[in-house]
């Protein structure tokens, strides 16, 4: 056995022919016999079955109380700045689809329902909000995405720079937005 270790090896010191030797002393064989997936399972689920309701009595006889979740945390610019990130993200992805789906099942072009909505005579208020609603979550995600890949790179991980980073992605995201609304 310690030949074969010295010979997958090549020529080693010393050390290594004394571990090689010390190796092939205390290797045995070894047998294998498969067990069945749901004794195994079942057995894991056990443990892990005892083990929670140890936790849960534990804590019912210290008297704690639940997770307090959300409501102890101060919400913070960076958590506050990747929720949206987030929920913008989800927001594209399920509207999106659904938007272009649901233009492509209906009747005319896109100039009709342009020409629908002009037709409503609606408050120019009402028509700014809504393109503000519209363009914003496309502008703060695309800008923050590079904030994000300036991340990947590792590069604004100090805490003054994350917050210098979000404060500048908020005001431009705003200044685009304002700009793809008033402008275009």
């Amino acid at each position: 056995m310690a030949a074969m270790i010295r010979a997958s090896f090549g020529k080693g010191s010393a050390l290594l022919t004394n571990n090689a030797a010390l190796l092939s002393s205390r290797l045995q064989p070894v047998v294998v016999t498969q067990l069945s997936h749901t004794s195994t399972r079942s057995q894991t689920g056990d443990i892990a079955y005892k083990e929670m309701e140890e936790f849960w009595e534990k804590n019912r006889r210290l008297n704690r109380p639940l997770s307090p979740h959300l409501r102890i945390y101060n919400p913070e610019l960076t958590s506050m700045l990747s929720l949206c990130h987030r929920a913008t993200g989800i927001a594209m992805a399920v509207t999106v689809p659904f938007v272009a789906a649901t233009l492509l099942g209906l009747p005319g072009d896109f100039s009709s329902y342009i020409e629908y909505i002009k037709d409503l005579h609606l408050n120019p208020a009402i028509l700014t909000a809504a393109k503000y609603v519209l363009a914003f979550p496309i502008c703060y995600h695309y800008i923050n995405g590079i904030r994000h890949l300036a991340w990947d790179w590792a590069i604004g991980f100090d805490l003054k720079t994350t917050y210098q980073s979000g404060y500048f992605v908020m005001a431009l995201a705003l200044l685009v937005t304002a700009g793809f609304v008033h402008l275009l």
